[in-house]
């Protein structure tokens, strides 16, 4: 009694090629703020352990940024919030209507200054670390 049923192209997994601008921009946002959401947990339980006098906050913090792998996850922390803020204004830009014609090139420009700012900061943030 059962019967196949033709689900068509939603199977099919290669379709992601065919993805337009808005949809990777879609996806890119929805990624980005899960991933600011689940640092703002990791970073409230990660102070409330530090909570019991100035030195053990000072001490935590410090053992912490002395850590290589904590400035290169804070550098992709700072590209996930600086697109999340840059697509988010470019979001805001197009419900207000304007540029409505050119969303694709408005994520593109989002993508490239996002990459310029980090490519920038990577000095700063890496400056001082412990291998």
């Amino acid at each position: 009694m059962s019967q196949s049923y033709n689900r068509g192209t939603v199977e099919d997994f290669g379709r992601w090629r065919d993805f337009s601008a808005g949809m990777w921009a879609w996806i890119f946002h929805k990624f980005t703020g899960w991933v600011l959401v689940g640092y703002l947990f990791t970073h409230i339980a990660v102070l409330s352990t530090a909570l019991g006098t100035a030195d053990l906050y000072t001490s935590t913090i410090s053992g912490l940024e002395a850590l290589l792998i904590v400035r290169f996850l804070e550098v992709g922390l700072l590209a996930v919030a600086v697109f999340h803020i840059l697509n988010g204004i470019r979001l805001l830009m197009v419900d207000l209507g304007v540029g409505l014609e050119s969303q694709d090139k408005s994520f593109y420009a989002s993508l490239l200054l996002t990459g310029a700012i980090v490519v920038a900061s990577v000095p700063t943030f890496l400056g001082g670390a412990l291998v």
